[in-house]
């Protein structure tokens, strides 16, 4: 933090001429015996923010569980607004992530469920990497004026189906 200080920081802002960079420092994560993926740290002791300016969700819940072939998109369209283009183009997005074996969009049909959750768009991948590289990109990004919610999906929940929220899944 001393060095930082030096280059201008000061508690409870972020990184940049106009507090817009991150407030939060990286770490490795580890997704499994062999490899790790780098996000934010967890948020207390080495967190950038003071307690009251932190987000709601720290990045790390994104971790919550071990990698699957599944990653699950929320808030990416509002209730009603799925189109019938939609699979296809996430299904080309997601190509760059890994290959995609298909795409499945569950919408949530109950008037007092989150709109921001209600739309659930599951993209399944040939390997956990796809999934990961997807999850990393695509977590914060903005989409039609969105910012879209990754998480890892249970394989044989997805297998069977079982695509509606359960009470064990994280909020975004």
């Amino acid at each position: 933090q001393k060095m930082m200080q030096k280059m201008g920081w000061s508690a409870g802002k972020g990184l940049g001429k106009t507090n817009q960079g991150m407030s939060t420092p990286l770490m490795a994560k580890k997704t499994d015996g062999r490899s790790a993926v780098i996000t934010n740290a967890p948020e207390g002791k080495g967190s950038l923010l003071h307690e009251e300016e932190k987000p709601r969700m720290n990045q790390m819940d994104l971790f919550n569980s071990k990698p699957t072939k599944v990653l699950m998109l929320r808030n990416m369209v509002g209730p009603g607004e799925v189109d019938e283009d939609l699979e296809d183009e996430i299904a080309e997005e997601c190509q760059k992530y890994g290959d995609v074996v298909r795409v499945m969009i569950f919408e949530v049909t109950d008037p007092n469920y989150r709109p921001e959750e209600a739309v659930r768009i599951f993209v399944e991948f040939t390997q956990n990497d796809g999934a990961i590289k997807g999850m990393m990109d695509l977590d914060g990004r903005f989409f039609g004026g969105r910012v879209v919610h990754t998480m890892f999906f249970p394989e044989d929940r997805f297998e069977r189906c079982e695509l509606a929220p359960d009470k064990s899944e994280p909020p975004c």
